[in-house]
Formats: C-alpha cells, sequence, structure tokens
C-alpha cells in the first residue's frame, strides 16, 4: 500500500516573469542543493525606495490684461495657490486711471463712488486652480490689452529618480511623500504618474511623480527627497532572496512537498509545505569567501 501523505522534497517554480537580459547569458555555473533546510516565514512586507527630483511646473496657461490701463494692486505674491475665485490683481482703464491721477489723496475715493459703475476696478482672476509661477507687472505699471500679467500651473510634477537598488516591480499609482530639501516644513504628497528603466543599470529608473495636493511655497526648480511606497503585504510568505534560482525568465525554489499516490514513475504533489533549501552556486560562493584576520566572511 501506498502512503497517501508521504512527503519528499520537490522543485517547484514561482511563475513569474523575469526582464529579458540585455546581453547574451553566459554558460550558467553549476548549481549544487544546499544541506541546511529552513523554514518559510509569515510575516508583513513593506517596500519603500529613496527618491529625489526636482520640482517643474506642468500645464501652465498665461493670463493676459483684457484691455488698456493700469495695474492699481497685485493681490498675491509669487508662488501663491490660487483657485478661481482668487483676486490676482486689479486694474482700471485707462480713463479711471487719469481721473484717479487728477484727484488728491483726498478726494479719491469721492472719485471712485461718483463713477462707480462707468469706471470700476476689474479683478484679474485665474482660470483653473494652480501655482502661480510667474508675475509680470507690479503695481501703477500701465498695460495694454493682451499683456502678460500672470502665469498659473495647474499642476506640479517631481521629475527625478530612485537613489537605492530597487528589486520590486513599479507601477502608476504609487504614492510618494517628500521634502523640500532646504525647507522641512514643506512637504509633498505625489503619486507615480510615468517611469523609465535607466540603461545603465535594472535597478534604477527616472521617475515622474505628480504633486497630488498643491499648496502655496512650493519651490520650482528645487530638490525634493522623499519616500516612494513601492507596496505591502500583509502575513505573506517570506525567503531570503538569494534562495531562489533564476532559469528562462522564471524562479525556482527547493520546496517540501506533501505527496500522495506514487508509480515508478510519477508521483502526485498535493500541496507546499513550509520547509526550503536554498540553491548553492560555487562560483558565487567562491567568490564571497573572504579571508580577513584569519577568519572567514560570507555574503548574506
Amino acid at each position: 500500500m501506498l502512503n497517501k501523505h508521504h512527503k519528499t522534497v520537490t522543485l517547484i517554480a514561482a511563475l513569474f516573469i523575469a526582464v529579458p537580459l540585455s546581453r547574451a547569458a553566459e554558460p550558467a555555473a553549476p548549481v549544487m542543493v544546499g544541506q541546511t533546510e529552513q523554514v518559510i516565514e509569515k510575516d508583513d512586507l513593506e517596500v519603500y525606495t529613496k527618491v529625489t527630483g526636482l520640482s517643474t511646473a506642468q500645464d501652465t496657461y498665461d493670463i493676459y490684461a483684457p484691455f488698456d490701463g493700469r495695474v492699481e494692486d497685485i493681490m498675491v505674491e509669487l508662488l501663491s495657490l490660487v483657485s478661481v475665485d482668487t483676486v490676482l490683481a486689479r486694474v482700471v482703464s485707462t480713463e479711471m486711471a487719469a481721473l484717479l491721477d487728477s484727484s488728491g489723496e483726498d478726494s479719491k475715493e469721492q472719485t471712485k463712488k461718483r463713477w462707480q459703475g462707468i469706471y470700476d476696478y476689474h479683478p484679474i482672476k485665474p482660470e483653473f486652480q494652480g501655482i502661480v509661477t510667474n508675475i509680470y507687472v507690479e503695481p501703477k505699471t500701465k498695460i495694454n490689452r493682451g499683456d502678460r500679467l500672470f502665469t498659473v500651473a495647474k499642476k506640479v510634477a517631481i521629475v527625478g529618480k530612485n537613489t537605492e537598488k530597487l528589486y520590486s516591480k513599479l507601477a502608476p499609482g504609487m504614492t510618494a511623500e517628500l521634502v523640500y530639501g532646504k525647507d522641512s516644513d514643506i512637504k509633498l504628497k505625489a503619486t507615480l504618474v510615468n517611469f523609465m528603466r535607466l540603461k545603465e543599470s535594472p535597478y534604477f529608473n527616472r521617475l515622474w511623480l505628480e504633486v497630488t495636493a498643491l499648496r502655496s511655497g512650493i519651490r520650482i526648480g528645487e530638490q525634493f527627497d522623499g519616500y516612494l511606497l513601492v507596496g505591502k503585504s500583509e502575513n505573506t510568505l517570506l525567503v531570503p532572496r538569494t534562495a531562489l534560482m533564476e532559469k528562462s525568465g522564471r524562479k525556482y525554489l527547493i520546496m517540501e512537498v506533501e505527496t500522495g499516490l506514487s508509480t515508478e514513475s510519477q508521483i502526485e504533489v498535493l500541496k507546499p509545505g513550509m520547509r526550503f533549501i536554498s540553491f548553492q552556486h560555487p562560483k558565487a560562493e567562491k567568490a564571497a569567501e573572504k579571508k580577513t584576520d584569519g577568519t572567514i566572511k560570507k555574503s548574506k
């Protein structure tokens, strides 16, 4: 009779797609099976990567003078967060400017009231919410219709890269928290909208992060540093990354399994167990061993 729950150790594959190599693969070194049996851990895992980049204005638009006249007041500062209800400036027509100039300081208010409804202050407002990135005029500046008054950015992006090796895959929608390098009080939240792997290394990427909550004081063209949350798993199975072997775009792990029926040539695999044995790569192990003061150190 066959033992229905006989246990053995076999090789099963985790079906993950690997990144194609950029050069022809060299002949693989002989692979040996280690002697030490280890237990698969169950724990939480969070993956972050350090990021750095420069802030850039995105989707900018200009605001122009609606008529000939003069700017009386500038109501906002550079890098202010503005909404569609924010008054950026107050301007008057050329005729109203002449009336105000001809009135003394004591009679200006009376002049405003007398000509109210005919010559009024005209508010300049943005079309969309954004950050004021440029102010081209000053109070009491004469303007002509079509003169550029302000530039507003509807979006701000951080263009940068991760600064430490990243072994997990990126995906749009990942979130990041960043801090202005010169003022830790200026903090941003951003979302990853695009990325591109750098040619010189498979572990580093060019990143495009869009700021999700605009705020006043965001410095354009300045450095921001922070962390990108790549992902997190709760109560997941964990093994050392070095325990895996990669071949033909797949990853393999020598893992305990519970077996069932068996013939001379085949055996039934019922379910995986919680123990594994690591692969050993003789060349890599030999290269990792270094003698120092009579001791041997091995890379983990």
